[in-house]
């Protein structure tokens, strides 16, 4: 008998955490790409090169994990009961500020180096900086 109980009980946790994943699928999605976006910019540690004298301090590892974790509190928040919503706005606003500030680094590169390599990074931030805006409205 204990043992049935505490499998309804995981079974309605499991039931509870995918239903707010359904709920906040936006901010999930965006969670998720800011996630993969930092651990690229980890990988790549020559990503940002103009102008020279920032160089090392745009392609800092701190930053980069900073993002990590940025997309890691979004994604997580998003499993979780809209209970915080002044939370929940602010790291979503700070997701959409943090897609901005990399959407004008990259066209900085754009003008400054005459390189445009990465021209479908900025159109992906604006639609995850879109997302989390979106998120912001919702809740």
């Amino acid at each position: 008998m204990r043992r049935r109980t505490r499998e309804l009980q995981v079974m309605t946790m499991w039931h509870r955490l995918l239903s707010n994943i359904n709920e906040n699928h936006d901010q999930t999605l965006a969670g998720s790409a800011i996630v993969a976006i930092g651990t690229a910019l980890l990988r790549d540690r020559n990503y940002f090169f103009w102008p020279p004298e920032w160089t090392l301090f745009m392609n800092d590892k701190r930053l980069d994990l900073a993002i990590i974790l940025l997309g890691l509190l979004i994604a997580f928040d998003s499993m979780l009961i809209k209970r915080h919503r002044g939370w929940r706005m602010f790291i979503l606003i700070v997701g959409a500020w943090t897609m901005w500030c990399l959407i004008g680094i990259q066209l900085g590169h754009a003008i400054g180096a005459g390189e445009f390599r990465m021209d479908l990074t900025v159109i992906g931030e604006a639609v995850i900086s879109i997302l989390c805006l979106y998120g912001i409205y919702q809740s």
